[in-house]
């Protein structure tokens, strides 16, 4: 292993930037302020639909090595959402019994959020890459058995993209967490989405390199479960786990809706 160079520059004010160079790749996460009233405006005209209630437009992690960069940030993610005729009907489609009864039992508040977009913010965005990666049909090559050893963490963040609580009836957030140890670097993108009485969903993006490897992984996954199977798993427990990203994950159930999984060659 490399000696890490530790990185940080700017003020949280002006926009922060941490990371670390190690073994030829260069990790960084950037905070900074909320979006004001003109970025707002300006998600509205670009991409045809109202923003999230926050959006933290200029934050965004970076992963680097010779030629190759993927970044994540909250405008390429905002871009993804479907603003079609039909998107905001989906939900109300696939769970109009559950839909209907929450509508009806003084939640009127909930039609107001069908609108002409999916006023979820539901993103399959998996960062912006300078670089096609070449597709990986076979197993998971995220050592997870490593990943779950206690070795030391270098570097470690977590990062805000957006977030909306639907008027009231759930929320939706799109976070990063990265950390680095000195065997290997994990990102975890995580679109997170709670509709009360209604569903759970979470699409994942994880970047994993075991340093000594030739090859950088990408792989992506979208679950999705109904409210009352997450809920009924709770049981009499503490009710704010259903806001515990961890733990609604582990209680989704294993058959993944959609997977995707990629690797790109490196030196």
């Amino acid at each position: 292993m490399s000696t890490p160079v530790f990185i940080k520059e700017g003020t949280p004010k002006e926009g922060l930037v941490q990371g670390i160079k190690l073994n030829g790749w260069t990790i960084t996460s950037k905070k900074a302020s909320i979006c004001n009233s003109n970025e707002m405006e300006r998600i509205h005209k670009d991409f045809g639909l109202p923003p999230p209630e926050m959006v933290f437009g200029n934050n965004h992690v970076v992963v680097k090595h010779d030629d190759f960069e993927i970044k994540f940030g909250a405008y390429d993610a905002l871009e993804l959402v479907d603003t079609s005729s039909t998107s905001s009907e989906k939900i109300k489609v696939a769970y109009s019994e559950e839909w209907t009864r929450k509508s009806s039992a003084n939640h009127t508040d909930v039609k107001d959020v069908v609108k002409p977009y999916d006023w979820t913010y539901t993103t399959d965005y998996r960062g912006t890459a300078n670089t096609e990666l070449e597709m990986n049909n076979g197993p998971s090559l995220v050592n997870v058995d490593l990943l779950r050893r206690q070795d030391p963490i270098l570097f470690y963040d977590q990062n805000i993209l957006y977030e909306d609580e639907l008027a009231d009836n759930g929320t939706a957030m799109l976070t990063i967490r990265l950390r680095v140890m000195p065997t290997c670097f994990l990102i975890l993108q995580r679109f997170f989405l709670r509709v009360d009485d209604v569903l759970f969903r979470i699409n994942d993006t994880r970047l994993y390199h075991e340093f000594g490897n030739k090859y950088f992984v990408r792989e992506y996954t979208s679950k999705e479960a109904h409210y009352n199977l997450i809920r009924q798993k709770l049981g009499r427990g503490d009710i704010s786990l259903l806001n515990d990203q961890d733990w609604v994950s582990s209680a989704m159930p294993e058959e993944i809706a959609l997977s995707k999984r990629e690797k790109l060659s490196v030196k």
